[in-house]
């Protein structure tokens, strides 16, 4: 995958759309779009907003089945104290699978956003916007859209849920930075 900026310039370029949790209810009310959970297969099955699928962009590392570079990256992330996660070389498959030609819904714990502010200059990464990448720059999908504020902002919607969100998640996963304001901002 290329590095962040790459990545954020091709989607503002490709106008990639933000959709509230609103928004996406109501596009996927239409059946015309799949919400689609890009988060681990774990998080997707304890709680995830009803009727979305799982694809996850990352699965955890199978350690006898990777290569000497990944199996190295796995074990600093593992004595860091981090689950080893590599990318899930089947994402647009299994997201060509779950959409079965509609529009992805693409989303993930807490969304990031495009929005650059002084903070993040090319807006906040997050799964779901490395997921859009994917689908519309390698898996040639026309119709993807990001949903703004992932699955806590679909949550704290009070949007129909399946299962126990955990909301000790929140702090885990930073949230994206509040849209900037102030004279400097407010004059463009």
């Amino acid at each position: 995958m290329p590095r962040w900026d790459v990545m954020w310039q091709y989607l503002i370029d490709q106008k990639l759309p933000t959709l509230t949790p609103q928004e996406a209810k109501q596009r996927v009310g239409k059946k015309q779009w799949v919400l689609i959970d890009v988060r681990p297969t774990e998080n997707h099955e304890e709680a995830h907003p009803e009727g979305s699928k799982s694809v996850p962009l990352f699965k955890k590392v199978q350690w006898g089945q990777t290569t000497f570079m990944g199996f190295v990256r796995a074990a600093a992330m593992a004595v860091n104290g981090v689950t080893p996660m590599a990318v899930n070389e089947q994402f647009k498959d299994e997201l060509e699978r779950a959409t079965g030609g509609k529009g992805a819904i693409l989303m993930c714990e807490a969304g990031g956003t495009m929005t650059p502010s002084s903070n993040f200059v090319t807006g906040k990464v997050s799964r779901s916007l490395k997921a859009a990448y994917q689908a519309i720059e390698q898996g040639k999908m026309k119709n993807v859209a990001h949903l703004d504020g992932g699955v806590y902002n679909w949550y704290k919607s009070g949007l129909p849920m399946v299962g126990e969100y955990n909301t000790g998640n929140l702090g885990r996963t930073p949230n994206a930075a509040n849209a900037p304001t102030g004279k400097y901002f407010d004059d463009k």
